[in-house]
């Protein structure tokens, strides 16, 4: 029987741009040679690293992001390094640099565990933020072959993982109403070959 893999913390930033002709997200096409995900498109994001732990951050946050995280198994410190990670990671990736340590706009959408059966696992939290929170021109590190803004109809017809679509989805669902930083976040994972997604709530 072979070894079921521990997933390996990680975090995803979804940067957001609302233009006159739809909400576009921020996202890259993975190598077709690439260990991981070939292929696929996803957003910026990478596995949690020490320093992410131990750098000292001063971000100001809204009130309900970290209750959520630690409700997502990410308990202080964790759930702040992470959203380290996210930022860390898009900055590398993107050439996106945050305007200001103010992430009161910055909200978490999910939590997903990748399926036993891969070969690489992650335990994923997803982030979103507007592109109003960051400077600087796109532009890739070589990871991606593409990254782009990709209006949100368009990217739900690109090649995916389920939970990218579903994060699409979610995403264009909760900005049109208007919500998005107040709503509950879900827990996505595989048991047994079928997809659970609870949704996540803050008791009073």
């Amino acid at each position: 029987m072979a070894k079921v893999l521990k997933p390996k913390p990680a975090a995803t930033l979804i940067i957001t741009k609302n233009k006159t002709n739809g909400l576009f997200v921020l996202m890259g096409k993975r190598p077709d040679d690439a260990r991981f995900a070939p292929g696929m498109w996803v957003f910026p994001g990478g596995k949690l690293d020490k320093n992410d732990i131990t750098q000292e951050k001063k971000y100001k946050l809204n009130k309900n992001i970290l209750s959520y995280l630690k409700l997502l198994k990410a308990k202080p410190p964790i759930g702040e390094a992470l959203i380290h990670t996210a930022i860390r990671e898009t900055q590398e990736e993107t050439n996106l640099r945050l305007i200001s340590n103010d992430l009161k706009k910055i909200w978490v959408l999910a939590r997903a565990i990748t399926p036993v059966n891969r070969h690489m696992r992650f335990d994923t939290k997803f982030f979103v933020a507007p592109s109003s929170c960051f400077s600087g021109k796109v532009r890739g590190n070589g990871e991606l072959d593409k990254l782009e803004y990709v209006n949100v109809n368009d990217a739900l017809k690109l090649p995916m993982f389920d939970i990218t679509e579903f994060i699409l989805q979610e995403i264009k669902i909760r900005i049109e109403k208007g919500n998005e930083i107040k709503s509950n976040p879900v827990f996505w994972r595989y048991r047994k070959h079928q997809r659970l997604i609870t949704e996540i709530k803050i008791l009073d």
